[in-house]
């Protein structure tokens, strides 16, 4: 009698629950994303001491808007900490710790655009114009400033790996994860852009998440 190896059966309703947990973090920075660029006032384009300047720190918007591009880059650490979870490798533990590495590096200069650039812009409408001044100095501050550069390219490398990890494991269609990379990829180039291009890559990267919920479905329907 020859003996047969059988293989381990593959825990359907498991599978299936793993891919419905990253439903809601690939929602959260779509839709995050959306309100920050769509939200956010963009007075500072032409110059961060002008009076349009002063109205956009000073618009309660600007914290709305930025708090929520924070929550963004976390809401993408967290759907790399799901897959990692469901697919388990080193790709996948890369892009976890990678995610994770460039959230907390790039949230202190969000804090400081956020608060700090609030409390000037409210100062200046109220009329200590010479505050403006500062606003430079604080987005420029080079420890900060390289901390962000730094967090945003673990990020972008934590988004190659995510979606190595999406091929390789059969998660779901190839198509689906790579427009959601290429978008995380292009969050640092995007602050190079005009308001109008800042708006459209938001659009841009809502789009990458809807496909990335479809392939979730088809996955989960194989």
């Amino acid at each position: 009698m020859i003996a047969t190896q059988t293989q381990p059966a593959i825990d359907r309703p498991a599978e299936r629950r793993g891919r419905d947990r990253l439903i809601a973090p690939t929602v959260g920075t779509g839709a995050l994303m959306l309100i920050y660029l769509l939200a956010r006032p963009y007075g500072d384009a032409s110059g961060a001491t002008t009076p349009e300047a002063a109205d956009a720190f000073a618009s309660i918007w600007w914290v709305v808007a930025h708090v929520a591009g924070a929550l963004t880059l976390a809401s993408y650490a967290w759907l790399a900490l799901r897959l990692a979870d469901l697919v388990p490798g080193v790709a996948g533990s890369l892009s976890r710790a990678l995610g994770l590495g460039g959230l907390v590096l790039a949230l202190p200069y969000f804090g400081a655009e956020t608060f700090a650039l609030h409390v000037i812009g409210k100062q200046a409408v109220a009329g200590n114009t010479a505050v403006l001044d500062l606003v430079e100095p604080i987005r420029n501050q080079p420890v900060a400033m390289t901390m962000f550069g730094l967090g945003l390219v673990l990020l972008a490398v934590s988004a190659v790996l995510l979606a190595m990890t999406w091929w390789r494991s059969g998660t779901g269609p190839a198509w689906a994860v790579w427009p959601l990379t290429a978008a995380v990829v292009l969050f640092l180039p995007h602050f190079f852009l005009p308001p109008g291009g800042r708006v459209a890559y938001g659009v841009l990267y809502a789009v990458a998440c809807v496909l990335l919920l479809l392939g979730l479905t088809r996955g989960r329907l194989r």
